[in-house]
């Protein structure tokens, strides 16, 4: 009998990758649509040589956080005009599912408010095509690891994880967040078989390894990495290519092996 994450792996299926619209910095509603434009229109464009194929229509669009720039909540009114939350309700022509960055949050954090009315809390889960992903806050710390935790516990053994937050796990922007509360994080996922770690924060694009787990960071309307992800889930591995929405074309790829 095949395994649940067998069966699930497959079945091809695609996401997109965003982050830090920054919404209330100057230029960014004019950035964002250009980004927003780009994804509506990127379905059917002809992937490099190293992936093949073509990329197809995704299933939604994760978004790592800074969604605004002061943390107000006129701000996070752009974002949910350009962005939506459905696919049907905004230029945005797909889900999307966001997490919160440091600039949402302020002395009375409004945002956190609008993203427990949007997708029922600040951490959440989902799962396409039998893949799990999970919604880590701004990043996982204590309370966020004990819900993450309670929230793996229930999967069946082997079933493929994406998890995504806002703050880099390593390099020089990614002392936000403490050491020790990285390993507890290491610590927390061992054993689970994660697909991908998923970030934001520094507004460029890039990919690296984390304690043996694949990490990806899509860019950012803001400043000069205008790029966000396209990720193709396989049988066998996970595509993953850039999209520079100045530029319209590919700056880079990645291909990491599926773990069975």
């Amino acid at each position: 009998m095949k395994t649940l994450a067998a069966v699930a792996l497959a079945r091809t299926f695609t996401f997109f990758v965003g982050s830090d619209s920054h919404f209330g910095a100057e230029g960014m509603v004019e950035a964002n649509r250009a980004l927003i434009e780009h994804m509506n229109a990127l379905p059917g464009t002809e992937y490099p040589s190293q992936i093949g194929g073509r990329v197809e229509e995704p299933r939604g669009v994760i978004f790592t956080g800074d969604l605004t720039d002061n943390g107000l909540l006129d701000e996070f009114a752009w974002f949910e005009k350009m962005y939506g939350r459905t696919g049907r309700d905004a230029l945005l022509r797909f889900p999307v599912f966001e997490s919160i960055g440091n600039h949402d949050v302020n002395a009375t954090s409004p945002i956190k408010e609008r993203q427990r009315a949007r997708h029922g809390g600040i951490n959440y889960s989902w799962d396409w095509e039998g893949v799990h992903f999970a919604c880590l806050d701004m990043y996982p710390d204590a309370a966020t690891r004990a819900w993450m935790e309670a929230d793996l516990r229930t999967l069946p053994a082997g079933q493929p994880v994406i998890l995504f937050f806002h703050y880099s796990l390593e390099g020089r922007y990614s002392g936000f967040w403490r050491a020790e509360e990285k390993e507890a994080f290491a610590a927390s996922i061992a054993g689970y078989n994660v697909l991908a770690l998923i970030h934001g924060h520094e507004h460029r694009t890039g990919h690296y390894a984390w304690r043996g787990h694949p990490v990806f960071r899509p860019g950012a309307p803001r400043h000069s990495s205008h790029t966000f992800l396209t990720v193709r889930v396989e049988a066998d591995r996970l595509a993953v290519a850039a999209w520079d929405f100045d530029a319209a074309q590919w700056v880079w790829t990645s291909l990491v092996p599926v773990r069975r």
